[in-house]
């Protein structure tokens, strides 16, 4: 017995030595909790000085120094970065070998000579991978981490879509509240010339009532402008990932935005044939074919063993005996074990992921397809828009052209001042719907350029939705 209990006080001394050389093989890494007050306080605090390779903002920037402060500071591209790097992670995981079981045991025996004994001992239990197991496996993981990337390059891009709308609307709105305060001047002018003839009697007062409505359908015009143009900035604001306030004395360079004329696609065909094979959807859901097709290897490679080799040694047999040739000094062993296919061939499951694969197959194509309609009719919309500024470019010129013939019809005497007054007005009239044509034709390009994903005008040109310079 004292044998037994010093035995036993052995193993169980060894077995708490291995426990603490496994903890203290486990590191982890330290806490890190978050307080929402903390991190509000931060975006509170958040501007636009010190991003990388940008002049300070009261300089005014340009689309693309738009887009590297959004890249930067966009909390949404900085959560789907985490993301990546996590899924990324499962690489380095893929690419362990695992490592094996130990069990510790003891047994009571009892001797052919009736003789009581404790056997103690350990066992360790390795796995053997299926042949081409770890390939798949590591394969798997790096799929995974392309699928995540494919989601992050989309997620840029929607970045950069959302922006350049947003300084679209900040530059437009503010062109639009110019021409509407010199339209209500316009207006207001008119009312005053058209009180003083009424009061001469040469105009009904039913002339003077609808100026001063058309008056007031200018202030509430240009009231809705104002509206448009806060929310145009709370809208950039957003995609850039800051405060509205830390858009204060930041300059928008968007210059020639209303130049529809010098908008051009140089190789719409390449680009078309680009995006219809490499646009990141249809990346996406490739990968997502090609991890269906490797999910079914795997569950083909299933019908295989899976051997699990349980080298084990064991010790001890000391006891009262009558015979020492009843003693167990020591023992070895060697179990191998693996699934025997008696009930099922794993056919379920390979129907289940061969299903998949035609699923993520027919996705592809869906993908695809939808990529083909959203460029043809982004295609079909961009030239009837570009058509439409050009008939409205047109018009204005003639309004300009009446409105320089009234001055000078009044400088000859040929016209009064309310004629002209009435030009001037039709002409900045004309000059705001070709603004709003210019919005329009941009936006259509604009969604061209969602179709094609890659910018086709400006200074965003060499800019891929990675963030690197185009080849």
């Amino acid at each position: 017995m004292r044998s037994f209990r010093q035995r036993t006080i052995q193993v169980t001394r060894t077995a708490l030595a291995l426990a603490a050389l496994l903890s203290g093989c486990a590191a982890t890494p330290p806490p890190a909790p978050l307080e929402p007050e903390k991190t509000l306080a931060d975006f509170d605090a958040r501007g636009l000085e010190g991003v990388a390779r940008l002049p300070a903002p009261s300089s005014g920037w340009d689309r693309a120094q738009w887009l590297t402060a959004a890249l930067a500071l966009n909390p949404q591209l900085a959560q789907e970065r985490a993301e990546v790097d996590a899924v990324a992670a499962g690489e380095r995981t893929a690419a362990q070998t695992p490592n094996p079981n130990m069990e510790l045991f003891a047994e009571y025996l009892k001797t052919a000579a009736q003789s009581p004994a404790w056997l103690y001992g350990v066992s360790l239990e390795f796995l053997l991978r299926r042949p081409g197991e770890r390939a798949r496996v590591r394969r798997q993981a790096a799929l995974e981490t392309a699928l995540a990337q494919s989601a992050l390059s989309d997620s840029i891009w929607e970045v950069r879509s959302g922006l350049r709308q947003a300084l679209l609307e900040q530059v437009s709105t503010r062109e639009e509240e110019q021409l509407l305060e010199q339209l209500r001047g316009e207006r207001q002018q008119l009312l005053d010339a058209d009180t003083a003839r009424l009061k001469a009697g040469d105009v009904a007062r039913a002339q003077v009532l609808t100026d001063q409505v058309e008056l007031a359908r200018v202030a509430q015009r240009l009231e809705q402008a104002r509206a448009r143009e806060a929310d145009a900035r709370a809208h950039l604001a957003a995609e850039v990932g800051v405060p509205v306030g830390a858009l204060q004395g930041a300059g928008v360079r968007w210059e020639e935005w209303s130049r529809i004329d010098a908008l051009a696609i140089e190789a719409p065909e390449r680009y078309r044939h680009e995006a219809l094979i490499g646009r990141s959807q249809i990346v996406s859901a490739l990968r997502e074919y090609d991890l269906a097709e490797l999910h079914l290897q795997g569950e083909i490679a299933q019908r295989w063993p899976q051997l699990r080799i349980q080298p084990a040694y064991a010790w001890g047999g000391e006891g009262v005996r009558e015979d020492a040739l009843d003693a167990i000094a020591s023992e070895s062993a060697l179990g191998v074990s693996f699934e025997v296919p008696v009930f099922n061939q794993h056919q379920g499951q390979i129907a289940e992921a061969l299903g998949r694969r035609t699923a993520a197959g027919a996705h592809l194509k869906a993908v695809q397809a939808a990529v083909y309609a959203q460029i043809d009719r982004a295609q079909l919309a961009w030239p009837t828009a570009r058509s439409s500024w050009q008939q409205m470019r047109q018009l204005a010129d003639l309004a300009d052209e009446q409105r320089r013939a009234e001055e000078r019809a009044l400088r000859a005497g040929a016209s009064d001042r309310g004629a002209l007054l009435a030009a001037d007005i039709a002409a900045t009239e004309a000059r705001l719907a070709l603004l709003e044509s210019a919005f329009a034709a941009q936006q259509a390009f604009g969604a061209l350029e969602d179709a094609f994903r890659r910018p086709l005008d400006g200074t965003e040109r060499n800019w891929t939705p990675d963030g690197g310079p185009r080849a």
